[in-house]
């Protein structure tokens, strides 16, 4: 049916134009002096329409052959790309796979036929990485040296790459150096801000993690249970580590969250502190103040330990017996209370919690407590066979 149509819309076109010839008795005068040419318009119209389509003929072969060097260089490009790219897939399918060695030589074969910086980075990129991973670091090395040379100093990717690979070599000076270009190029980048964090979490530098630790929460990249784990774990490394005075530690610690100052890991630390630097009582009010915020075992257990003495002592043994009616089957504090009653020469009470504790929990410590009570009240033969026990259940443990 279209081939029916295209040939009567070529019957009518000549029809329609040898009319025309018919009726059109103009002519065309070409004055060019000294001649004068006399045409007719048809002839005239046929000539021109004959040149026009030679010319354009003509040209468009010329413009063939002049463009055909360009086009055998595109058509040459063309293929170099393609098997480039064959080989950068290659490449990532077999880092992929694990085979990293394979991977690093396919890369950076495909980096001596790239042409353009993207492509090149790619390649780089992927062979620093699978040479890190089978530890040749001199190899990878040379590939970050082959990124600056081509991209300068200012590439986002080479910048947070080496800084990732360094700090998983412990080249903690480098990666941070690193880590420095790559906020000066992007400022705000969270990556950067989670790489930064585990550098100074290796570096042991607490104060830097808990600010990196808001900056994170600020920007919605961390959970509050992430949040909140990671800042209690800063803040014991900076107990540990940090050496304070009695009001600095005070003034540290009323600047923490009120959920962190129940925390009985944290509270524990801090009591530690207070106790190293003499300050028991300041040890105790802490641990009294996390206990009513949430009550925490190891927190009573350690609360029995404080070297309290005179009116202290009674007033902590006091408030020891003040939890019991809420906690009576915890068989800490039961054994805190047997440790403070047989600080003040309590011995039948102290007798009586540590057996309750037993009773409640048989633990090495309870029994090696009332084993001790047993050897100061000179009940030898009761002594040694709570030593026996306490031994016995150390060794199942």
């Amino acid at each position: 049916m279209k081939t029916l149509l295209w040939l009567i819309g070529l019957f009518s076109l000549a029809v329609g134009l040898t009319l025309f010839a018919q009726i059109n008795t103009g002519y065309a005068l070409l004055f060019m002096p000294p001649w004068r040419v006399e045409l007719s318009l048809n002839v005239f119209i046929i000539v021109l329409t004959v040149f026009v389509t030679v010319l354009y003929f003509g040209l468009r072969i010329v413009a063939e052959l002049t463009g055909l060097p360009g086009r055998v260089r595109a058509y040459r490009n063309r293929r170099r790309a393609n098997a480039g790219l064959k080989i950068e897939r290659d490449a990532l399918i077999a880092f992929a796979e694990g085979r990293y060695q394979r991977a690093e030589k396919m890369a950076t074969e495909a980096m001596s036929m790239c042409r353009n910086d993207e492509a090149f980075a790619v390649n780089a990129l992927l062979a620093a990485r699978a040479a890190h991973l089978i530890r040749d670091f001199e190899r990878r090395d040379h590939h970050f040296e082959s990124l600056r040379q081509r991209l300068g100093p200012s590439h986002l990717a080479t910048a947070m790459t080496m800084a990732e690979l360094l700090l998983d070599e412990h080249r903690f000076g480098e990666a941070s150096m690193a880590l420095e270009e790559a906020r000066a190029i992007s400022p705000k980048l969270t990556a950067a801000l989670r790489l930064e964090l585990r550098l100074r979490q290796a570096e042991g530098n607490p104060d830097a993690v808990l600010k990196l630790i808001e900056q994170l929460a600020r920007a919605e990249a961390l959970d509050e249970e992430q949040v909140r784990r990671l800042r209690v774990h800063a803040c014991l490394q900076k107990l540990r580590q940090q050496q304070m005075t009695v009001r600095e530690l005070a003034e540290w610690w009323r600047r923490l969250p009120v959920e962190d100052r129940a925390h009985p890991q944290l509270v524990q630390a801090l009591a530690e502190s207070y106790d190293s630097l003499g300050e028991p009582d300041l040890a105790g009010a802490a641990i009294e103040a996390a206990l009513e915020i949430s009550w925490s075992s190891e927190l009573s257990d350690k609360y029995g330990t404080l070297k309290l003495e005179g009116e202290a002592l009674e007033k902590q043994l006091a408030k020891a017996e003040s939890w019991l009616a809420q906690h009576p089957d915890d068989h800490r504090l039961l054994l805190t209370l047997g440790r403070l009653c047989r600080a003040r020469a309590l011995w039948g009470k102290a007798q009586n919690y540590l057996e309750a504790s037993i009773a409640v929990e048989p633990t090495a410590v309870a029994h090696a407590e009332l084993g001790q009570l047993c050897e100061q009240l000179e009940r030898n033969n009761e002594a040694n066979r709570h030593y026996r026990a306490s031994l016995g259940l150390a060794l199942a443990h």
